[in-house]
């Protein structure tokens, strides 16, 4: 006898209900068995404006990604095996993206909102962070890394120290630190994603539409807080517009004279 419509309907219906519980299943399956954690919007959470390790104790873990452009901080983070790894993602500027290579973790980088997932690591392994979402001309160089040891390599690891290099000792430049300014522009006269500030002052700068500026008082004032009013040549527009006051503008522009 031939199917009917309304049979035929009903296992369509069946396979379809079956199928949706099969997906829950898996899901069940990863979040209890392997402790994999569903990527989440956490909407109530207030994004984090700065990134860190939090040990709730030897195997669990709390781990605060934040992105910007270009880097995610922290750069680099070691746990033990066995471990398990909340996994927090913010950012403070535009959409970014986070694959940790090798394990199934990929969460998007929203303004406003927090996203989380949840990993446990099992065995000693280097895993690649990488931004996966285009986020301006230093996305290539967007990455970082997480680093799985065993036990007694961690007891034994101590926290990495910054480099006297990677930040001027000059006190002036506090502010250049804060607003994070040297992740695009260097002291050493090299260009990088934004002009050297070595030499910057009194220099004649050839602008993207052509025409020419002095580097003077007014001109930085004007880059500093309406960095697209004026774009380099050679430069993408790319700089977000810092929150200063005009004290704070006045003592950026004082320590960039003294950079010769």
């Amino acid at each position: 006898m031939a199917m009917t419509i309304t049979q035929l309907e009903k296992r369509i219906f069946a396979v379809a209900v079956a199928f949706v519980m099969l997906l829950f299943g898996f899901a069940a399956l990863a979040v209890n068995v392997f402790h994999v954690g569903l990527p989440t919007c956490l909407t109530s959470v207030k994004p984090f404006q700065k990134g860190e390790l939090i040990a709730h104790s030897p195997t669990h873990y709390e781990l605060h990604y934040v992105a910007r452009m270009w880097k995610f901080e922290p750069e680099e983070v070691t746990v033990p095996a066995g471990s398990i790894v909340d996994v927090y993602l913010s950012t403070i500027d535009v959409t970014h993206g986070l694959i940790l290579v090798g394990t199934d973790l990929n969460l998007m980088a929203v303004p406003g909102v927090v996203n989380y997932a949840r990993v446990k690591f099992d065995q000693p392994r280097v895993y690649p962070v990488i931004c996966h979402e285009y986020c301006g001309t230093g996305h290539d160089r967007m990455a970082a890394s997480l680093r799985v040891v065993d036990a007694a390599t961690f007891r034994a690891t101590k926290p990495a120290t910054p480099s006297a290099a990677a930040t001027p000792a000059d006190p002036r430049s506090r502010l250049l630190i804060k607003n994070e300014c040297f992740s695009c522009h260097s002291l050493n006269g090299v260009d990088d994603i934004g002009p050297s500030f070595k030499g910057l002052y009194g220099r004649t700068r050839k602008l993207a539409d052509g025409s020419t500026v002095i580097a003077d008082d007014v001109y930085l004032r004007e880059s500093i807080l309406h960095p697209d009013a004026k774009v380099v040549e050679g430069f993408d527009d790319v700089m977000p517009a810092p929150t200063l006051t005009d004290e704070e503008v006045n003592e950026i522009i004082a320590y960039l004279k003294t950079i010769k």
